[in-house]
């Protein structure tokens, strides 16, 4: 029966293992499709990446329609703010299934709204836009992991959006019931053998034990023959070559290997009746093999250690089990048939193995411990077990590691060190110190290589035809009279023509509330201009495009901080006013002052600047030239409602504006001449002379940046330029003209 329950475990083991491995090739995932519900027709549809979900395995969706779309893609708050009060249907994620009763779906609601709405196509909220025909598959892609992005699927016309959007979901079938077979069936394997072990071993055992009770019957018979104190007197004598033999009972037949011999008993001639015996377990230690009724577990332990030591010592101390007594060359030649004799094979293997392999061999093939059989074979299957798990859990962690490094760094997370390098990249550009960000800005790079693009051309289609009306869609405010000026400057004297706008951006703080109107400080430089231009654009509201509504030229020997396009921490600020000390419209009514006086107080506040300071001594030259006129300039007077002011990243702020500044020329006596030499001048009042008082106006645009309110730094004049707006001659009425 034994060999019988060994099959049965090692059967029912393989059967585990079966099962186990049949789970774990088995399909593992189950993938099926999942639709839109409750979108309706409306001119747009949003799609946010609420829908995705890379994690489980949602990365992509379809897009199901007919004929031709548009998909425009941007941040999730300028499709908010473009479409307003528009009627759209909004996907707004993905719902599970519950169970059989109910399956995954993609949840839409539909906004009522508006249906007569501009195009968005030319807006420049968005980053791209692709235009798609029939179904088409989307692979979720945004320019960067900052903020939440969403798409605008719309039609050309009053056709209504495609708002069937479907995707799939994987559903992943775990795999910890085909492992734990698998655990399960190579224990249950591991105790059919043992039984196979334990079955194979008990012939021997049941010898051993025949053998220890007849050893224990031999003991007790030559202890009855010896002559104890006390022994009747009477008891007859022995004979002198009387032989005494105990049999033992029963005695092993003839099939059997174990014999029991016992000493002759000694005749009258020797001085006592004692005899030399040696005990079963002291026969034993000979061959390894020690009854597990005799000794304990201990006395184990210290034979295999010394028979690894000497493992030829047990044929050369020991006396043989079968009889004591005998020769020295029955030690040496042992009989077979003793159970304590061993084998020469045994003997051979004894000698190649290595006294631990030794006791294992000795402790599961000879059947003397069972228990600890059993033991040790299921701490080698707990330990295979482990030793398994464990590289399968290591690989699972380098790869997450993998991923993980995939995934993208906190920057809480960023190393100092790495930060003095960039650094250090910054400055050999010509960045000195740090600039600090916060956040992103509402502009990609391309957005803004975009913008400006169509507002360089759209400048210089306006150029080539000295037309101000085709500026009105990419530039307002300063920027808009400047151009206007020039061209009508341009017509009445001839006069140059204002150097186009640069594409080729150097620097550019973009800010970054998604709150409207959004600004924009950009330095560009043209191949034709000797110097970088000092730009702002701003985007008044959601459904109007930047446009460009401050330029200057970058005054000589000014630097400004490379900041850019998608760095954080810009912010619009409000000018304020003239009268608000440390206001930025305060500063620039204090740079204007300064412009028409040297001496005056803002002076002082004012970094070095070439431009002033050439300008000062040009007025100087004026003054001292006029002997027959008197030359005033009359207080600036800043125009706020074109102001712009914008705070960077170091807590400066760049405010722009324009200002008049208007020269006052009176003859000093009645008569005096005044000779007006300019060209626009003399046109612009019909006349090269006069002995009226005249009054010459120019228009002054400047960009200045105020430092912060902590530092000790003076205030720039960033950017400059200039152009004569405007001359006239006080004449009397009675004057009939020239």
């Amino acid at each position: 029966m034994r060999f019988v329950y060994a099959i049965i475990a090692f059967v029912a083991g393989l059967a585990l293992l079966g099962l186990g491995i049949n789970q774990l090739t088995a399909e593992t995932e189950e993938t099926y499709l999942v639709e839109t519900e409750g979108a309706e027709d409306a001119p747009f549809t949003v799609v946010t990446n609420d829908v995705i979900d890379t994690d489980a395995g949602r990365e992509e969706f379809t897009i199901e329609a007919e004929g031709e779309y548009l998909i425009a893609l941007g941040r999730t708050y300028d499709v908010e703010a473009w479409l307003d009060d528009a009627a759209h249907n909004r996907v707004t994620g993905f719902e599970s299934g519950d169970g059989d009763e109910e399956t995954a779906r993609i949840t839409a609601e539909y906004i009522d709204g508006e249906t007569d709405v501009p195009d968005p196509t030319e807006s420049d909220l968005w980053v791209s836009v692709e235009t798609a025909e029939g179904e088409m598959p989307y692979r979720w892609d945004t320019p960067d992991e900052q903020g939440e992005w969403a798409l605008l699927i719309y039609r050309e016309g009053d056709e209504p959006a495609p708002a069937a959007i479907t995707t799939t979901e994987t559903l992943t079938i775990s795999q910890t019931g085909g492992i734990a077979l698998l655990v399960s069936g190579a224990l249950v394997i591991l105790l059919a053998l043992g039984l196979f072990y334990w079955a194979a071993g008990a012939p021997r055992r049941r010898r051993n034990a025949e053998a220890t009770a007849t050893a224990s019957a031999a003991t007790a018979a030559p202890a009855a023959a010896q002559t104890p104190a006390g022994l009747p007197e009477e008891e007859p004598a022995r004979l002198p070559d009387e032989d005494i033999t105990v049999d033992q009972d029963p005695v092993p037949g003839p099939d059997e290997d174990i014999t029991v011999d016992q000493d002759p008993v000694p005749g009258p001639a020797e001085d006592d009746l004692t005899q030399e015996f040696v005990p079963a377990w002291a026969a034993q230690e000979s061959t390894g093999h020690t009854p597990a009724a005799e000794s304990p577990a201990e006395d184990h332990d210290d034979e295999y250690e010394d028979d690894s030591e000497d493992p030829d010592s047990d044929d050369s101390d020991s006396d043989d089990s079968g009889s004591a007594g005998t020769d020295s060359e029955d030690h040496d030649s042992p009989d077979d048939s003793s159970p304590s004799a061993p084998k020469a094979s045994e003997t051979n293997n004894s000698e190649r193995l290595s006294g631990w392999a030794t006791g294992l061999r000795d402790r599961l093939g000879g059947g003397g411990k069972t228990s600890f059989a059993a033991g040790l074979a299921g701490m080698i299957a707990l330990t295979s077990a482990v030793g398994l798990a464990g590289p399968a859990h290591a690989e699972e962690d380098a790869e997450a590691d993998e991923e993980g490094e995939v995934q993208q760094d906190d920057p809480a997370d960023v190393d100092p060190e790495e930060l003095e390098e960039d650094n250090g990249a910054e400055e050999e550009t010509g960045v000195e110190g740090e600039v600090p960000s916060e956040g992103y800005s509402v502009l990609l790079s391309s957005q803004l290589e975009r913008i400006m693009e169509d507002i360089a051309s759209t400048v210089e289609a306006a150029d080539e035809e000295l037309d101000a009306d085709l500026l009105e869609d990419r530039v307002a405010a300063d920027a808009l009279n400047y151009r206007e000026l020039a061209y009508r400057n341009n017509e009445l004297a001839d006069t140059s023509m204002p150097t186009p706008i640069g594409t080729e951006v150097l620097s550019a703080a973009v800010t970054g509330e998604s709150d409207f109107p959004r600004q924009a400080v950009v330095i560009v430089e043209h191949p034709d201009a000797e110097v970088p231009q000092v730009l702002i654009i701003e985007q008044a509201a959601a459904r109007e495009n930047y446009k460009l509504v401050h330029t200057a030229m970058m005054a000589p020997g000014t630097e400004f901080p490379a900041v850019s396009a998608e760095q954080g921490g810009v912010s619009v600020v409000s000018p304020g006013e003239t009268d608000d000390s440390g206001s930025p419209a305060s500063a620039l009514q204090g740079v204007s002052r300064w412009f028409v006086d040297q001496d005056h107080d803002f002076g002082e506040q004012m970094a070095e600047s070439v431009y002033i300071d050439a300008l000062h001594d040009y007025h100087d030259e004026l003054t001292e030239a006029a002997d027959d006129t008197v030359i005033e300039f009359a207080d600036p007077e800043v125009d706020l409602d074109n102001a712009s002011a914008v705070e960077l990243p170091d807590g400066s702020v760049v405010v722009a504006g324009s200002f008049d500044m208007t020269m006052e020329m009176a003859p000093i006596r009645d008569g005096d001449t005044i000779f007006l030499e300019h060209d626009l001048v003399v046109e612009i009042v019909g006349t090269d002379w006069t002995t009226f008082p005249t009054r010459i106006t120019s228009r002054e645009f400047i960009v200045v940046q105020i430092p912060p309110e902590d530092s000790e730094d003076d205030v720039v004049l960033v950017g400059v330029d200039n152009l004569i707006s405007d001359a006239e001659i006080n004449t009397p009425e009675w004057f009939d003209g020239y």
